[in-house]
């Protein structure tokens, strides 16, 4: 269902690798990526599904690093580390990638990371089968699917040699953020009902990041608004202190970023409630 004239060019490319068992897929209908992945999956004849996206950029030996982890048979899944690159890549997001990276590799080490990245995922294909295949009716397909291995009792992890690097929009980064944030929301709304039944290692992980999704920015939100409410009604110098300390504090890189990623994710709930971003239009990178 492309319209930007990428079968053609994917055609030519196969023409020109006659060599290369490559087959296209195409659609007549745009219903989002995991019908699309669902689709290739029913294609699929390997022991592993590997995916990518189209603005990511892969090292040259990026899968014989993916598919060594799989000689361990209790790996379920794998993903990538990301390192945002482009013309207009903002200080947040640089920032905001290197710390979202650390805690992807410390959860991977523990046992699990509950949040996966589409621009290198690739998952045991009997698994992908056993859970009926990616969701399809919420955004984050990829880290979804690596979740419902990891409380199959497989290992989904995120190797610390492992680097992608991707593409940063550049025109409506707000929006880019926003739609990620909406997608990760509901894949761990979705999961809390499956947190008593994770394996031990990986209920605590599962719990802390649904907490720090879900809850953590309205508990900030509903803070602010009781401190600035307190200071106005009944001029408490403890609150009016308590928000001056905040303000100071945004002064400090991480403190500013971890700030901004909570406002990110109170909008992302609150579009939640009228569109999912299933399906969503192309961006320019």
């Amino acid at each position: 269902a492309s319209t930007d004239g990428t079968p053609e060019l994917v055609k030519k490319w196969i023409e020109k690798h006659a060599d290369l068992n490559l087959k296209l897929i195409v659609e007549n209908e745009r219903k989002g990526k995991a019908f699309a992945l669902n689709n290739a999956l029913r294609h699929a004849t390997g022991e592993i599904v590997i995916m990518t996206d189209v603005d990511s950029l892969w090292p040259s030996n990026a899968l014989s690093k993916t598919l060594k982890w799989f000689a361990d048979q209790t790996t379920g899944a794998v993903s990538c580390l990301k390192k945002p690159i482009g013309p207009k890549v903002k200080e947040v997001e640089e920032n905001y990638r290197h710390y979202y990276n650390v805690l992807r590799v410390a959860e991977s080490k523990a046992f699990s990371t509950p949040i996966f990245h589409g621009e290198l995922a690739a998952f045991r294909r009997n698994l992908l089968e056993k859970i009926g295949g990616f969701p399809t009716d919420i955004g984050a397909d990829d880290s979804h699917t690596a979740t419902q291995i990891a409380l199959m009792g497989y290992r989904a992890i995120i190797p610390e040699d492992l680097w992608v690097e991707e593409i940063v929009p550049n025109e409506n980064y707000f929006w880019w953020r926003i739609r990620r944030a909406q997608h990760l929301i509901q894949h761990f709304a979705r999961t809390l009902r499956g947190i008593r039944q994770a394996p031990m290692k990986f209920r605590k992980i599962l719990a802390i990041e649904s907490f720090l999704h879900l809850a953590n920015p309205f508990l900030l939100l509903v803070a602010t608004i009781l401190l600035i409410v307190s200071t106005l009604i009944t001029y408490s110098l403890t609150a009016l202190s308590i928000l001056a300390l905040g303000a100071i504090l945004l002064t400090i890189k991480q403190y500013r970023i971890w700030t901004i990623q909570q406002l990110y994710l109170i909008v992302a709930s609150l579009r939640n409630l009228w569109s999912k971003e299933i399906v969503w239009s192309k961006q320019v990178k």
